[in-house]
């Protein structure tokens, strides 16, 4: 690794339930091209983890790389449970509690003016990092905007450009959702009058590889501020409610694709990691694909 100039101005986070040969490519790849703007690598490790996971292994894949290591006290999951209205508001008090949200631990921390997010399932293949601090301005975050295909607003009202100035009534997204019944968003009851309409219900700042700019967001964002974390997860998914506190605070995002800097979930080619946690034989078709990738950045490794 070449040595820094300048004092990095970007700390990443990476969240991690199994995978630690995705895990290690994930963080070589990113320091490769990007290991300039970058101080240090928080890597959360989950409390639980999948049968057979080796932690003594994924330490030996991270020596080099300027990496804390933390397990938080509790395991959340996908499952978002008792996180909710006025007895989440109450535990968000315990650091214990905040501690084991995904990204909360670096996200209080960090002294960096940005924190980049990362899933553990990225390959990267130019300076993204580098490309989202040329891009985002004066804004809050940035990276891809919105779950759009799983929204009826798509292409013909609204996409990731366009989310700030398409405000539709509830009544309005009660229409729209009529003719997709089975959507997330209405069978987790999401979707009726007495809703938020904007932003609409799949609408976020898509946190496997997202720049946060970090004197604007910190202040508003729980324990400083009264927006909930960025990891906290609603029905359908992480970041939802805190990009929807940020918006309805005036805190605007930007939408910039990171398809020409990165892959996510490239040893499948899918765009989705979650397949393998649930088939072994995929899950070690593919940490074996990301074991040889790994052996062009490192061969201690």
């Amino acid at each position: 690794m070449s040595s820094k100039t300048n004092s990095p101005l970007v700390d990443v986070i990476v969240n991690v339930y199994g995978k630690p040969y995705q895990t290690a490519v994930s963080l070589w790849s990113l320091m490769k091209f990007s290991e300039k703007h970058i101080g240090k690598i928080y890597v959360i490790l989950e409390k639980k983890q999948p049968e057979g996971f080796d932690e003594i292994l994924l330490r030996k894949l991270l020596v080099g790389l300027p990496v804390e290591i933390y397990t938080p006290p509790f395991f959340f999951g996908w499952w978002e449970g008792r996180r909710k209205g006025l007895v989440n508001q109450i535990l968000l008090w315990f650091k214990s509690y905040r501690n084991s949200i995904r990204y909360q631990y670096a996200w209080e921390k960090s002294k960096a003016p940005f924190l980049f997010l990362m899933h553990n399932d990225m390959l990267i293949f130019d300076d993204l990092i580098g490309h989202y601090l040329s891009k985002i301005g004066p804004h809050a975050g940035i990276g891809q905007i919105g779950q759009c295909w799983n929204c009826p607003a798509f292409g013909t009202h609204c996409d990731g450009d366009r989310y700030w100035d398409y405000r539709p009534t509830p009544q309005e997204v009660v229409d729209l959702y009529e003719s997709r019944p089975e959507g997330r968003a209405k069978v987790h009851g999401l979707v009726g009058i007495d809703q938020i309409s904007w932003p609409m219900p799949e609408c976020r700042l898509n946190e496997h590889a997202a720049l946060i700019q970090m004197s604007v967001v910190k202040p508003a964002t729980s324990p400083i501020g009264s927006i909930l974390p960025i990891g906290i997860k609603n029905s359908i998914d992480i970041g939802i409610q805190w990009f929807q506190g940020m918006s309805l605070a005036g805190y605007r995002m930007v939408n910039e694709s990171y398809e020409s800097f990165a892959k996510h979930a490239w040893t499948n080619g899918t765009d989705c990691g979650h397949a393998s946690l649930f088939d072994q034989d995929q899950y070690a078709r593919e940490e074996e694909i990301a074991k040889q990738e790994l052996t062009k950045y490192t061969k201690t490794n």
